[in-house]
């Protein structure tokens, strides 16, 4: 029996490794009027960007588009919206240590002893973080945001980012408009 049990933990541990997680927290104002909402465009600042638009930006900023207009809400970009969405992209290096301890003991008390050693790794890894905020045009005030983070993987090649950035704006605006 225990023969079988290890090979499956391993095999289960190597499987949820492969799968990219994230956690998606949303938030919203339970008194904002989210029926009367059918139009929106992008928060844009006074100053603007003052750059480039980078690949990451150019992914979520289709992915929120595509959702929406799944929802039934229409880009409006010559009058004024029902409201703005802004995004932000962030990718962040984090580190993780782990530390194994090793020993073997032997004896009974009084007469004991043992040797033993540990060791201690630092990974680092990339942590992603996608943030969208709902603002009503109106008041401009935000009424709803939502985030997904979690660590970067599976990330090699532009087919692969596009589809996990899809995925997580997709989870992330599942619960636009809140019910």
């Amino acid at each position: 029996m225990r023969a079988v049990a290890l090979p499956a933990a391993l095999l289960s541990l190597v499987l949820l490794g492969a799968c990219s997680s994230y956690n998606v927290t949303y938030d919203y104002d339970v008194t904002a009027s989210y029926g009367r909402y059918k139009t929106f465009d992008y928060y844009t600042s006074k100053k603007g960007t003052g750059g480039t638009t980078s690949l990451m930006d150019k992914r979520v900023r289709a992915s929120v588009e595509k959702e929406l207009q799944a929802k039934g809400f229409s880009m409006e970009t010559k009058a004024d919206p029902d409201f703005l969405v802004t995004y932000y992209p962030i990718v962040q290096e984090r580190k993780v240590r782990s530390t194994v301890h090793m020993g073997w003991g032997w004896g009974y008390r009084p007469f004991r002893g043992g040797i033993g050693t540990s060791s201690t790794q630092v990974r680092k890894y990339k942590e992603g973080t996608i943030v969208i905020e709902i603002v009503d045009f109106k008041s401009n005030q935000m009424v709803w945001q939502g985030a997904a983070a979690g660590a970067l993987t599976g990330l090699e090649n532009p087919e692969d980012a596009n589809e996990v950035v899809a995925r997580a704006v997709r989870d992330i605006l599942a619960k636009f408009p809140p019910k």
